[in-house]
């Protein structure tokens, strides 16, 4: 017992950060694919992939293909968001082009990025209202464009709001009417939706990130990280051994883990993450 107020100061010390309890990770279903390049989930439960040529898969939640799109030019997606209700996006940096499909994988809206308004669109995602959030990297500005119009709404000239920052943004989303931008080694940047900064978090996604509520889940150092943006508290999930994940997303059902080659499909509540 002599040694519990020497243990609780140097977690003190560490900051606000929980390590979960362990528990098992459950049974799954899996999608086997040679060559998966973005993952993205619904609240439905279909989960979507590209591969690098573009070509965009649908699985529902036992792991079976129901339907697919072929874009009919070749290139690799730069961003995939599935969670809108409505609509599916893609954006391919290499094309220069976007497009919004429904979850039919009927294309609704498809054009190149509009070179008149937007010099080099380096990332891209959708917001509400008929928005995509576009990085002109031409003038390090952060755009809102518009789709329908094809009309700039608004442009924020980033290098002035996230002063002696790299701006390498590695991926960008719109949750809870805010924008997340992930900057390589940085951190993440939380603006509004007008695009002014609110704060920075210490979170460090190497690859994809996720929402749940009001946490930011990735994966770093072969652990699970749920970190609550508003309060910065962190927990901790140890990943199965058998498997090294890259990336995870999670709704009310499911979580998944996943590489460049496997999607493992758990029930939520079969994970240590099923008490978030």
């Amino acid at each position: 017992m002599k040694f519990f107020p020497i243990i609780l100061a140097i977690l003190l010390m560490n900051g606000p950060m929980a390590f979960s309890q362990e528990k098992e990770w459950g049974k799954y279903q899996e999608i086997n694919f040679p060559r998966i390049d973005k993952v993205s989930l619904d609240n439905q439960g279909f989960i979507f992939l590209t591969d690098p040529e573009g070509n965009l898969y649908q699985y529902n939640k036992s792991g079976i293909v129901v339907n697919n799109f072929s874009p009919p030019r070749q290139g690799r997606v730069s961003h995939l968001e599935a969670a809108w209700t409505i609509n599916l996006f893609t954006f391919s940096t290499d094309l220069q082009e976007y497009r919004i499909l429904d979850r039919f994988m009927n294309p609704i809206a498809e054009n190149r990025i509009p070179l008149n308004l937007i010099t080099l669109a380096k990332v891209a995602t959708i917001g509400n209202n008929n928005i995509i959030w576009v990085f002109d990297e031409a003038d390090l500005s952060l755009k809102r464009l518009d789709y329908m119009r094809n009309e700039i709404l608004q442009n924020q000239p980033l290098n002035l709001i996230l002063e002696r920052s790299s701006l390498e943004i590695t991926e960008m989303r719109e949750y809870q009417n805010m924008l997340f931008l992930n900057i390589k080694k940085e951190g993440i940047f939380i603006l509004d939706n007008q695009g002014n900064r609110i704060r920075k978090i210490q979170a460090f996604p190497s690859n994809n990130f996720g929402f749940w509520k009001s946490n930011i889940l990735f994966i770093e150092k072969e652990n699970v990280i749920s970190k609550d943006f508003q309060s910065e508290n962190q927990e901790e999930f140890q990943l199965p051994d058998d498997f090294r994940a890259l990336g995870i997303l999670m709704n009310n059902q499911m979580v998944l883990l996943f590489n460049s080659t496997q999607i493992r499909i758990y029930q939520r509540s079969e994970t240590p993450l099923g008490g978030k």
